[in-house]
């Protein structure tokens, strides 16, 4: 989220401070656009969804995207992480798109906006900008208490739209089967790449242990995210090593090792690759609340 935001965990821009965004793109985080002027469309998973005034869209992590941006028009865009939004869940991004209603209400419009089109009525998009606004003010000032407050306002959010779709929503909520055995699978591979994240393994490894053959695992990771097996597992070899970063005092060395890289140079190349930044200057920044 580094590139769209100023914090690694939530961010929100306007119309005015929104980064250039020409193309359909893909991210490992939630999403909330929130149009208030201008008609445009929402492109997302190969289907258009038109875009008024008084239009939320709400995007899952890893769902291809696009809202392109319309002359004279006024939005909200708000990036958060899954960790800042519901603490308490115990879910990876990729699990998302198959949890239960009764689980997480709060993550069910981001699964159920390919069904549907969230338009308020001008009384609820009022509240919703009084919403993003307090929440902008929030996060420009980062006090103490403030992440809670944002929190808190994200949620109240969310809760405005259930407010009106909600019901529909529980009607659609079984999902088809084959979805269901994806998710599955995906679920076992990311289980395995949890247990055996200090250890050096292939496709074939892994694709054994989740009872598939190689080849259609390698398309079930690029269906699902977008990328190739080996992209997938470096980044969860760099989110590893990021959350050691950041909660303990090991070594670089020692991080790169625990996180499944033998050569910590190799492991500072690919680092930097993926974030940005070296591991040294973003446990620094993280640690610092930045």
């Amino acid at each position: 989220m580094s590139e769209r935001a100023e914090h690694l965990d939530f961010g929100i821009r306007s119309q005015d401070t929104a980064l250039p965004n020409p193309a359909p793109h893909r991210h490992e985080y939630l999403q909330i656009h929130v149009q208030l002027q201008g008609t445009t469309k929402h492109y997302l998973e190969g289907t258009y969804h038109p875009v008024v005034p008084g239009t939320l869209c709400f995007i899952l992590p890893f769902k291809t995207h696009f809202i392109p941006t319309v002359p004279d028009s006024r939005y909200f865009i708000l990036n958060v992480s899954l960790d800042y939004l519901l603490p308490s869940l115990d879910l990876d991004p990729l699990d998302l798109s198959g949890i239960p209603i009764e689980r997480a209400p709060e993550l069910a419009l981001f699964r159920f906006q390919p069904q549907f089109d969230f338009v308020l009525d001008s009384q609820g998009i009022t509240e919703v900008t009084a919403l993003c606004e307090a929440i902008m003010k929030e996060d420009a000032e980062r006090a103490t208490g403030s992440t809670i407050m944002i929190r808190g306002y994200l949620l109240q959010l969310i809760g405005l739209v259930w407010r009106s779709y909600g019901e529909r929503i529980k009607e659609l909520s079984n999902d088809q089967p084959s979805a269901a055995a994806r998710r599955q699978a995906m679920t076992r591979l990311l289980a395995y790449f949890r247990d055996n994240m200090e250890h050096a393994f292939s496709l074939s490894d892994a694709a054994s242990a989740v009872h598939l053959s190689p080849t259609y695992l390698a398309h079930l990771v690029k269906r699902e995210t977008g990328k190739t097996f080996v992209e997938l597992l470096t980044g969860r070899r760099i989110a590893r090593a990021k959350e050691l970063l950041v909660h303990t005092d090991l070594s670089v060395k020692e991080i790169a090792y625990r996180s499944g890289f033998t050569d910590v140079a190799y492991f500072s190349r690919r680092f930097r690759q993926v974030e940005g930044c070296t591991p040294v200057s973003i446990r620094g920044r993280m640690q610092a609340g930045l």
